[in-house]
């Protein structure tokens, strides 16, 4: 076999790319990565659906209406997070008597920002001291996981350097095992602090994060870590154990979640209170519509056009008659005589009664006399009289205008 210049080059072709090949092999590392996929389904468009998952697998029943029209039943538990649950007047005095009655309030930072917006609840807000080794960068625990956190938008920075271990103080009881610890981020930058007995907290160095008091037969409940509610948060550290013990979960218990104050559209809320009133309207403004649009025709077909006969003409004006007095159909008949005899008679309009029926007859070869008195406007003539005047005005007409031609 003879060797080419053109089997050189696929040699030499061959040799650099496996040299590529390994290089990329030795300069290389592949390694798996865990990504943060975005949620889907009802979690795309609820931030607490794991939550209310969480609170379902523990044997609670849980409720979301789109409002707070409506209040939990007595011994209910409340998570309310809706900036505009007060919007309406009078709601912030029937959720304080749900409360005194036996009902369990949870709120956080979200609704509870200010001491003011709810004065009757004995829980208040105070700065947290600023640790010594603030300004050095916090090491991460050692029996917290490397997976990162991912609280809701705005406060991913601040939650990632905001962890802290929060404990149930010794003179509450524990809402699962005594001496545990909680690693709970976003809950530092103030404390909370009240007067009343303290049914049960989770502090830390700086002060209470979780405080639950009794306002009359109820509770309530205030947390400062308002980020770890949410759907890509809850699973972090011990955010579900925490939100938990907050919302005191038990089986056969009712967990309400409040997040918005959503209301139904205005044309639903008309249908639904309104339906026949709506009908009716519609009914009448789709009949003036039709009333008023432009027609491509007339709405009845148009009389054919013929002449009519002489007997019909007879019958028309007899029954005009009939109906009607006659004087005006007599002065339409002298009207039509003068027009013709303006055309044949000279200075027509200068004669008076007698003398125009004496011209009309010597032209007509009619009776003077009788046509004189069928154009006197002075006689009441009955019924039976005044077709005859009229045929005889109707016959000088005609033979003037025969005259004329």
């Amino acid at each position: 076999m003879k060797i080419t210049r053109e089997h050189v080059l696929n040699a030499l072709a061959l040799v650099a790319l496996a040299g590529a090949i390994a290089w990329f092999v030795t300069h290389t590392e592949w390694v798996d990565e865990e990504v943060q996929m975005p949620p889907r389904g009802e979690a795309a468009h609820d931030r607490q659906y794991a939550l209310k998952q969480i609170v379902g697998k523990l044997g609670a029943k849980v409720v979301a209406p789109q409002n707070l029209q409506q209040l939990p039943p007595p011994g209910a538990t409340l998570l309310l997070r809706s900036w505009y649950w007060n919007m309406f007047p009078g709601r912030e005095q029937a959720l304080r008597q749900w409360v005194e009655a036996g009902g369990h309030l949870v709120v956080d930072d979200l609704v509870f920002s200010d001491d003011k917006l709810l004065p009757w609840i004995p829980i208040r807000h105070v700065s947290a001291p600023v640790p010594a080794a603030s300004s050095a960068k916090p090491q991460r625990a050692a029996s917290s996981p490397s997976r990162p956190i991912f609280p809701p938008r705005g406060m991913r920075q601040f939650a990632e350097r905001s962890c802290s271990d929060l404990i149930e103080p010794d003179a509450v009881t524990p809402a699962f095992d005594a001496g545990r610890k909680y690693r709970v981020c976003g809950a530092e930058g103030h404390a909370l602090r009240t007067d009343a007995p303290v049914l049960w907290s989770l502090q830390a160095a700086q002060g209470h994060s979780f405080l639950r008091v009794g306002v009359g037969r109820g509770q309530v409940t205030v947390f400062t870590a308002a980020g770890i509610l949410d759907n890509d948060a809850i699973f972090q550290r011990d955010h579900a154990l925490a939100v938990v013990a907050a919302l005191g979960v038990k089986p056969g218990g009712e967990v309400w979640f409040v997040t918005t104050e959503d209301r139904p559209p205005l044309l639903t809320l008309m249908w639904n209170h309104g339906a026949p009133a709506l009908l009716v309207f519609a009914l009448a403004l789709a009949l003036a519509l039709w009333r008023g649009g432009v027609r491509f025709g007339p709405r009845a077909p148009s009389a054919a056009l013929a002449r009519r006969s002489v007997a019909e003409q007879i019958r028309g004006t007899a029954n005009f008659i009939l109906q009607r007095d006659g004087a005006a159909l007599h002065r339409a008949q002298l009207r039509a005589l003068d027009d013709a005899a303006r055309r044949c008679i000279r200075e027509h309009d200068r004669l008076d009664r007698r003398t125009r029926a004496d011209a009309i007859a010597r032209t007509t070869a009619l009776d003077a006399n009788a046509l004189s008195r069928a154009m006197d406007t002075s006689i009441k003539r009955s019924r039976r009289d005044l077709p005859a005047a009229l045929a005889l005005l109707e016959s000088a007409r005609r033979r003037l205008a025969l005259n004329r031609s």
